[in-house]
């Protein structure tokens, strides 16, 4: 539900570091604040900008969906002629960073815009007004955070008073958002890809590239980011990843190894969000492979061998460690026989038809610690989570 917002909110305030006023300077005096529920969701509280004007009555929903319409109201008062109001829309991570970096007193700097938020400009009218925004899908935050800006011209004024961040920008609310997996979809390959490791075939240039992100919070990962692609046709289902990697290591080289204790690409098949009857692939840089099948949840047979195929593509080499390296690329070959006999999935399958995958890769990069990257976060230290894998659906030609 919606978080009120005012200077008793407490613990999610620690989310957005140090607000102005600064640490350790003396705090205006306050804004009067009327602790409320007001009609939509959300609480009353003011806020004060440097040009006098204050804008409370702030009303929000107590859930959003992503891709779904939400709306944001507030009350006006003071000088408002000529002024615009600018409310956007964050991940909680993105809206709560500092503009200063160096400590107090620091020159400001710019942070790239995180391409997730949203923002919608309206003029700034006296009394009542509201805006809509719509989150973007995915969105894997439990949170969405609302801010609010007055704009002269093009001159931010700052919030003096009330939630706010350091760099003048205010806070409207902390919302929650209902918890969605990442759709995809999978296109259909005229004619079997040839499996070598390298996406080179048409068909895969059409199939949307999917980025792997933090798989605990959703948070991307830039520093070297991955994507996942999805094809089938009525002999398999087909995986692709590209993977930008500096350092690629394997040393695993035999089938089965307990290759997630090194660099790793992983591929979950569910079928449905039980926790029951699925299959867990994994390919290492180095070409081998673990596979697994499983009657319940982590009860399963990491002995057994399907007729799947992979292959690797490497740009790089995988036995130096000194040198610089650009990553690897990894394709699997899935057969339907295989996904049905050990899955809730029905064959023969079709276009329209969905079931539920994910894919992870753990990154280990020299001198630190391993990162866990999925397609869909299963927002749980535990990969064989099924709850939040992603919804695949199969296009049609």
């Amino acid at each position: 539900m919606a978080r009120r917002l005012d200077r008793d909110s407490g613990p999610w305030l620690a989310l957005l570091a140090c607000l102005v006023p600064a640490c350790g300077e003396p705090a205006p005096a306050p804004l009067p604040v009327v602790q409320e529920a007001v009609a939509e969701g959300g609480w009353s509280h003011g806020l004060r900008f440097s040009n006098g004007v204050i804008v409370d009555a702030i009303a929000t929903p107590e859930l959003v969906e992503p891709g779904e319409v939400f709306r944001v109201t507030w009350r006006a008062a003071g000088s408002v002629e000529g002024l615009r109001a600018r409310v956007g829309a964050w991940p909680p991570r993105a809206g709560s960073r500092q503009v200063a970096v160096g400590g107090q007193g620091a020159p400001p700097v710019e942070v790239p815009l995180d391409p997730r938020t949203r923002f919608v400009e309206l003029p700034l009218e006296a009394g009542e007004a509201s805006v809509e925004l719509t989150l973007p899908e995915p969105w894997h935050p439990a949170q969405v955070l609302l801010t609010l800006e007055l704009l002269a011209e093009d001159e931010r004024i700052a919030a003096v008073d009330g939630p706010r961040r350091h760099d003048g920008v205010a806070e409207l609310g902390l919302v929650d958002v209902v918890a969605r997996p990442t759709m995809v979809e999978a296109v259909a390959m005229p004619t079997p890809p040839t499996i070598d490791g390298r996406l080179d075939e048409p068909r895969w240039a059409e199939a949307v590239a999917h980025p792997m992100v933090h798989s605990l919070d959703g948070e991307p990962y830039g520093a070297r980011p991955s994507t996942v692609r999805w094809a089938w046709d009525d002999q398999a289902l087909y995986v692709g990843a590209e993977i930008d990697d500096p350092d690629v290591w394997a040393e695993l080289v035999r089938r089965d190894d307990p290759l997630w204790n090194e660099e790793v690409f992983e591929v979950f098949v569910f079928g449905d969000e039980r926790r029951q009857d699925y299959l867990e692939l994994q390919v290492s840089p180095r070409g081998t492979v673990f596979d697994a099948r499983f009657e319940r949840y982590r009860k399963g047979e990491p002995s057994w061998n399907g007729a799947w195929r992979s292959a690797v593509d490497l740009r790089g080499t995988l036995d130096e460690r000194s040198d610089r390296d650009q990553g690897w690329s990894v394709e699997l070959a899935i057969p339907w026989t295989e996904i049905c006999e050990h899955t809730e999935v029905t064959c023969p399958v079709s276009a329209g038809q969905t079931l539920r995958v994910n894919a992870f890769r753990f990154e280990r990069p020299r001198g630190g610690g391993a990162v866990g990257l999925a397609l869909s976060p299963p927002k749980v230290p535990d990969f064989h989570a099924p709850e939040n894998a992603a919804v695949l659906k199969l296009g049609g030609p």
